[in-house]
């Protein structure tokens, strides 16, 4: 079912205000893209999903984010196993290089 037993996701905050706290944080959007950039180059290709993810939130459809989460679903379809996951970020990433996506697909 959609619970998983955490009384935290009962009402939680929409995902804009989530990534408007978390990026205040964080240290901000410029910080979490470089963050998100080093995660990329050291291999580290889910964490910078989730950065790209807490940057999107707060600001959907951000060209330079949605090219590093591309590049980052990219290197994530290289080492996945299953075909279905494959597949699925090979599309995701498409979508985001053309814009179709809001980067959280």
């Amino acid at each position: 079912g959609w619970f998983d037993g955490n009384p935290t996701h009962l009402h939680p905050l929409s995902p804009k205000k989530r990534g408007e706290k978390m990026l205040a944080l964080m240290g901000g959007r410029e910080t979490v893209l470089r963050e998100a950039g080093k995660a990329l180059e050291t291999g580290e290709f889910q964490w910078c999903l989730e950065l790209c993810d807490v940057l999107l939130d707060f600001q959907e459809a951000d060209q330079e984010i949605c090219r590093l989460k591309a590049a980052a679903l990219r290197k994530q379809a290289e080492n996945e196993t299953s075909a279905n996951g494959r597949h699925y970020y090979l599309t995701c990433a498409k979508e985001l290089e053309r814009g179709d996506g809001s980067g959280t697909v």
